[in-house]
């Protein structure tokens, strides 16, 4: 009777949600939420949005900016129903419609996306598995993703994805990036891509990872003394360009690229949340080979079995790999300038206060002072 009850309740809520308008275009492009976003959550938007891997880093965010104009929020998932329920929260009631489905199977994403006037494709890995490669994950599935929004009529689509991304590029993770967008940009021509340097934020794989690294392992790796350079952005940036660009129809087929006012070579970063969280450097300098020889055992033994093997993704030859481009912004590309937004600075403020609970003893110690 219980599951009978569950079905019938997440059924009704799809209907209530599916029931509203497709079209985006309301007053040339300005959606309907008190003017241009002027509503919250209760109000009406004009917007009903698919975000796939809506429960990663920023999909969170995403989602929580959409459901606070009032828009209509269509999740897929393919975790387990409580790595989703954050997400249930983010919008006004029947408003945000969880749905489990099959990344592998076309239909099933034609169903989430024909009701939608609004699509992005946040689904990526930070590291291969045996069942989901790089290639598979970041140009297979995107394109499947695009083919179906362009069928179903679709008429904003976003898609995710990094600075660094290049055919040229050491790192598989990124030229498979690459290739994503030129498959994506075949299949919806009119396609909205995003390139985003490391995100920061509270849930980063990028601040966390150096934290955790100093605080729990024997050293921090730097390879090749840590001379890589990156242009970390704050994830509410990346947030606010978002919305900038969903307002304009002008934005449609362009392509943009985000990254902080502040480029930092790996070895900076490190130093940075070292004294954040109070900790003497662990740092040790690694010859970028010595590091992939250390790592061949695991990415052996990872190729022949359908589960991962436990380690820390900057412990990978693919990481190493990456670290072979410098992730900075391209001075000519469209950015937060074109859309008057200025992004913060990632060392000071909110921006960092979450590496401040990686302290010895709390928020307020730590194991040196300064």
């Amino acid at each position: 009777k219980t599951a009978i009850m569950a079905t019938a309740s997440r059924v009704f809520t799809r209907a209530l949600c599916y029931g509203a308008t497709k079209s985006l275009a309301v007053d040339q492009g300005a959606l309907r939420a008190g003017g241009v976003f002027g509503g919250g959550r209760h109000s009406v938007s004009g917007v009903t949005a698919t975000v796939f891997g809506a429960t990663g880093f920023l999909g969170r965010y995403i989602v929580n900016e959409l459901g606070k104009i009032g828009s209509q929020v269509i999740i897929p998932y393919r975790c387990t129903e409580q790595e989703t329920a954050h997400l249930r929260l983010m919008g006004d009631l029947g408003q945000i419609v969880i749905d489990p489905f099959n990344v592998n199977d076309p239909e099933s994403i034609k169903k989430y996306v024909q009701d939608s006037n609004v699509v992005i494709n946040l689904i990526g890995k930070d590291r291969q598995t045996w069942k989901y490669s790089f290639e598979k994950v970041n140009v297979e599935i995107a394109e499947t993703i695009a083919k179906a929004a362009k069928e179903a009529g679709v008429e904003r689509f976003y898609h995710m994805s990094c600075v660094g991304a290049s055919p040229d590029a050491k790192g598989l993770k990124f030229q498979t990036r690459y290739a994503g967008e030129q498959a994506v940009k075949a299949a919806f021509p009119e396609a909205t891509i995003f390139r985003m340097a490391p995100m920061v934020g509270v849930e980063d794989r990028l601040l966390n990872s150096y934290a955790f690294m100093t605080r729990r392992m024997p050293y921090l790796p730097l390879y090749d003394g840590g001379k890589s350079k990156m242009q970390p952005v704050w994830v509410h940036d990346v947030v606010k360009a978002f919305v900038e660009t969903l307002k304009y129809e002008g934005t449609k087929g362009k392509l943009f690229e985000f990254g902080g006012p502040e480029v930092y070579t790996v070895k900076e970063l490190v130093t940075l949340v070292e004294r954040t969280i109070r900790e003497p450097s662990g740092g040790l300098h690694i010859p970028s080979e010595l590091g992939r020889m250390l790592d061949a055992p695991r990415s052996f033994l990872q190729s022949q079995i359908p589960f991962p093997v436990p380690t820390h993704t900057m412990l990978t030859a693919d990481h190493i790999d990456e670290l072979e481009s410098d992730l900075v912004v391209d001075q000519e590309a469209l950015g937060f300038e074109s859309l008057g937004i200025k992004p913060s600075r990632i060392d000071q403020g909110v921006p960092i206060e979450h590496v401040r609970f990686w302290r010895s003893g709390g928020y307020d110690f730590g194991s040196t002072f300064e």
